[in-house]
């Protein structure tokens, strides 16, 4: 062992420059690694909060959009009843008012205009759902309740385009 005190001895302050080199390379790796996980944590928080508030903001407009739709439905159904309860009179003047028609001074039309060719034998039926069939308060109370949804579509479109994206 003696020569290694004597080695020792004779090279203590390089072994003591290698040491205190080596103490300041594992400080600087420590002190950096701490600054890159510190920026790394940082980052990562702030990705989170923005996802947090992006997944906020998409939960309020689907919200928002939920309670327009159900505003305008409740709104719909509330005057579609009341449509509904309004009985409209098919004779008191108006489009369906056919009466009035026959107070003009008009020349008759006949039936069958002598011109016109017969129904054919495999002509189609008329179904109950053809104008035909329809009376003139159906065809009323059918374009008032077009006109209804039409009017609440339109309204519900421009309030859901007013939400922010």
């Amino acid at each position: 062992m003696n020569w290694l005190n004597r080695f020792l001895l004779a090279n203590w302050s390089h072994i003591l420059d290698a040491l205190l080199l080596l103490i300041a390379l594992l400080c600087g790796m420590q002190m950096g690694e701490s600054r890159v996980q510190k920026a790394w944590d940082a980052e990562m928080q702030k990705i989170s909060l923005a996802q947090a508030k992006q997944e906020q903001h998409v939960a309020d407009v689907r919200q928002t959009q939920s309670q327009i739709t159900q505003e305008i439905s409740n709104e719909y159904a509330k005057r579609s009843k009341l449509l509904a309860d309004r009985q409209p009179d098919a004779h008191v003047g108006g489009v369906c008012n056919i009466t009035t028609a026959g107070d003009r001074d008009l020349s008759a039309v006949s039936e069958t205009p002598a011109g016109a060719a017969s129904i054919p034998a495999d002509a189609l039926s008329l179904t109950a759902g053809d104008a035909g069939a329809v009376s003139c308060a159906q065809l009323s109370k059918d374009a008032a309740q077009t006109t209804l949804m039409l009017l609440e579509v339109q309204r519900w479109y421009q309030k859901q385009s007013a939400i922010e994206p």
